[in-house]
């Protein structure tokens, strides 16, 4: 009799069939149920069903129950489950047991697995056993494997066989193998062949390889096509590229773009990058957001960063928390930081404490700032040889205002040959003091030509003493009256009264008797006894002259008068030098800023993404 094939029998042959424990240990890993799905695995493995051994070796590995995972890989490969000694050679890879790994790979590789040749080849890399590494990365490549042709690549670049590695990398791009791409890419620009290089990494962009994206961007930065540099940027800080989201940072940062700046900067935080730490707390400093400023540079000193540490000393010194200034600028100093050395001293000098000040200076004694500072310091305590040979230090690095110091000290000492030298000097960067004192030099040594250059421009800047010493120089030198009053009215405007005098004095030699009495009666208001005197004489020299035209008409006793009146020896001529004066230039009172270091030494050429020199290990585990 025929059995029915619904009998109760063959359900019972159903209910242990390894097909639907498989499927329902599938299902529960689906679920996420891994216990009841190892379970489920196991009935199915009982009845020797290869998928579910696989599948259970796949679950302990994942779980990381290592012992577990390899019996049922070492059962499935002994069921014919090739995949089962790559994945074993992939676990051991991983805990760098490559002896076992080589074990496990060549069971694959020598069936044909283009992914167990790859991996045999790297792992026999990793134990420096080159030739063998060679003949199965080679074997691999020449089935067109992607990934070998990178791994050969890397091989014979380390084994500095570079025209090779060149062409396996070529082979390895023509199979879409990105990291042979940007490998060749590197290799071109080494060789100065950025036209390839280029355009590898525009392919690369397209396909979104982040080191491919950042090195084009960096190039076009180089380049300054920021818009250019931006849109390559874009691409690879959107896949987190820290590199390039600092890059995008900078460039913002630079066109004031602030809000897209910080987002940047923040996102390349996140990642830790220092530098975008660092050029944060500069974008908070320069916008005077000082709480926020201090995160960032406390987060880029932590990692150590000198300029971070100035700039968070800084912060302090102006809040005049001296004690954390002090300790963040010694930490600066100890690492090298120049600037920090003449912050200090600048801090200790603003509280009192010279000596202490000036031990800083003199420890950055090369630094101009800090010669300038040594020779004021010691001009203000009255130690003019030591400020003197600051000035000079300064002065032989080209500093204007110390040689103007230089040039006050020798006229005042009397030797007007060195003063004359430095005013010189100061002249040449327009110092305006120094062409008053360098003027009445020449003045004095009879360079009237050379003493009017000078005193010209200080002159129009509204200095009283060039003023009126250009008046002296064309009125008695000259002889260019309308110049000379020119300049003498200048200085009368501001009640010069030396220029007054000589006005009355240059109306005389005109003929203008009412004209020099209008400028004597002026000067007299003001308290001049010259004027006073000059304006008697022309009084006299008046009433002199009516008597005698009386005593010509012989009336009454006039030509007695004349007789009795006595002949003035008065000089018409003298001319009225003024008082030595400067221009007053209105400084405001010193305040020590420390000095925040807002630029640093980036060499953008040494930043490129170098050449990826680790081999790839295929774990694909399908």
């Amino acid at each position: 009799m025929k059995e029915n094939k619904f009998s109760i029998h063959n359900l019972k042959n159903i209910s242990q069939d390894p097909k639907m424990f498989h499927a329902k240990g599938a299902f529960y890993e689906k679920m996420g149920k891994i216990d009841k799905a190892i379970e489920s695995y196991k009935q199915a493995s009982q009845y020797d069903y290869l998928k579910s051994q696989y599948a259970l070796a796949n679950l302990y590995h994942s779980k990381g129950q290592y012992n577990e995972a390899e019996k049922w890989y070492s059962i499935a490969f002994k069921n014919g489950e090739e995949r089962a000694a790559l994945n074993l050679g992939n676990m051991y890879f991983k805990v760098e047991g490559y002896e076992y790994a080589l074990y496990w790979y060549e069971k694959v590789a020598v069936l044909g697995d283009l992914r167990g040749q790859n991996n045999l080849g790297v792992t026999y890399f990793k134990l420096k056993d080159y030739e063998r590494s060679e003949k199965w990365l080679k074997q691999a490549s020449q089935s067109n494997f992607g990934k070998a042709c990178f791994n050969l690549g890397v091989l014979y670049y380390n084994l500095n066989r570079i025209d090779e590695a060149i062409e396996s990398y070529k082979k390895g791009s023509v199979l879409l193998d990105e990291e042979c791409k940007f490998n060749l890419a590197v290799l071109s620009q080494r060789q100065d062949d950025e036209k390839n290089a280029i355009s590898l990494y525009k392919q690369l962009h397209k396909l979104g390889h982040k080191k491919g994206c950042f090195n084009i961007g960096l190039i076009m930065e180089i380049d300054e096509n920021y818009e250019e540099a931006e849109r390559y940027y874009l691409k690879s800080a959107d896949k987190d590229c820290s590199n390039s989201q600092y890059r995008l940072g900078y460039i913002y940062d630079r066109d004031e773009e602030y809000e897209y700046a910080i987002d940047y900067y923040e996102r390349s935080i996140e990642q830790n990058n220092t530098f975008a730490k660092y050029r944060l707390g500069n974008l908070y400093n320069q916008k005077n957001d000082i709480e926020q400023a201090k995160i960032y540079y406390e987060m880029a000193a932590k990692d150590n960063m000198i300029a971070a540490k100035n700039n968070l000393a800084g912060l302090y010194f102006e809040a005049k928390n001296y004690e954390e200034a002090i300790k963040y600028y010694e930490e600066a100093i100890v690492d090298g930081c120049k600037e920090a050395i003449e912050n200090i001293g600048d801090l200790y000098f603003q509280q009192g404490d010279v000596d202490k000040a000036i031990s800083y200076y003199l420890r950055n004694s090369n630094d101009l700032s800090c010669q300038i500072k040594l020779g004021r310091i010691y001009e203000d305590g009255e130690n003019y040889e030591e400020a003197r040979i600051w000035y000079t230090k300064a002065s032989e690095n080209g500093d204007t205002h110390a040689n103007y110091k230089l040039g006050c000290m020798y006229e005042e000492e009397g030797n007007i040959l060195e003063a004359r030298k430095y005013f010189e000097l100061a002249a040449e960067k327009a110092h305006l003091n120094a062409r008053i004192h360098l003027g009445k030099i020449y003045f004095e040594e009879e360079s009237y030509e050379d003493a009017k250059k000078m005193f010209e421009v200080p002159a129009n800047e509204g200095n009283i003493y060039s003023q009126h010493m250009l008046g002296v120089i064309f009125d008695s030198y000259f002889k260019d009256y309308i110049n000379s009053k020119y300049w003498y009215e200048k200085a009368r405007s501001k009640n010069c009264e030396e220029s007054i005098y000589n006005l009355g004095q240059l109306s005389l030699k005109l003929n203008e008797d009412n004209e020099a009495e209008k400028y004597y009666k002026e000067g007299f208001k003001l308290g001049s006894k010259k004027c006073e005197y000059m304006l008697a004489g022309l009084y006299y020299k008046k009433s002199l002259e009516m008597y005698n035209s009386l005593a010509d008409e012989k009336y009454e006793n006039s030509q007695e008068v004349v007789n009795s009146m006595p002949q003035l020896n008065i000089n018409f001529d003298e001319v009225l030098l003024a008082k030595f004066e400067e221009l007053e230039i209105v400084v405001d009172e010193e305040e020590y800023v420390p000095m925040y270091i807002l630029e640093i030494e980036e060499n953008l050429k040494e930043e490129f993404e170098d050449i990826i020199n680790d081999m790839i290990i295929d774990f694909d585990e399908k």
